[in-house]
């Protein structure tokens, strides 16, 4: 019992500096609107790619694919949308990371899923405008 603990101790510490702690959060902080801009387009790209393999019938591989936008591109914009607009990055956080992933994994009609990227899209659009 005592080894368990411990090795999750070590893999949770190992995970936590892969990750680079802290670090993240002070990069998304000093993230430049211009990069963030690009990062949203990024995000706005990613989503449409997994709204395609989502209506092929993959639902699992547009699922990473949505949490892969999120955490390659999304969260590299949080840091200066939040200061123009932080309402703006929480609707779009939570769009993005919650409601478009549960309806992926809910099976939803792929016409409803659609309409969810298209509105989160609407919103991106407003994210890089915000940034300009």
């Amino acid at each position: 019992m005592r080894l368990t603990i411990s090795l999750a101790l070590v893999t949770g510490s190992l995970a936590l500096a892969a990750c680079g702690g802290s670090s993240s959060s002070d990069e998304q902080e000093n993230t430049s609107p211009a990069v963030a801009r690009k990062e949203i387009g990024a995000t706005r790209d990613a989503l449409q790619k997994a709204l395609a393999t989502y209506k092929s019938g993959d639902r699992k591989a547009a699922q990473e694919q949505v949490a892969e936008a999120y955490v390659a591109h999304f969260e590299a914009a949080e840091g200066p949308l939040a200061k123009r607009s932080d309402a703006l990055k929480e609707n779009l956080e939570r769009a993005i990371a919650t409601e478009l992933r549960h309806a992926m994994r809910a099976a939803r009609p792929a016409a409803r899923v659609e309409a969810q990227v298209q509105a989160i899209v609407a919103a991106l659009d407003k994210a890089q405008a915000a940034l300009q």
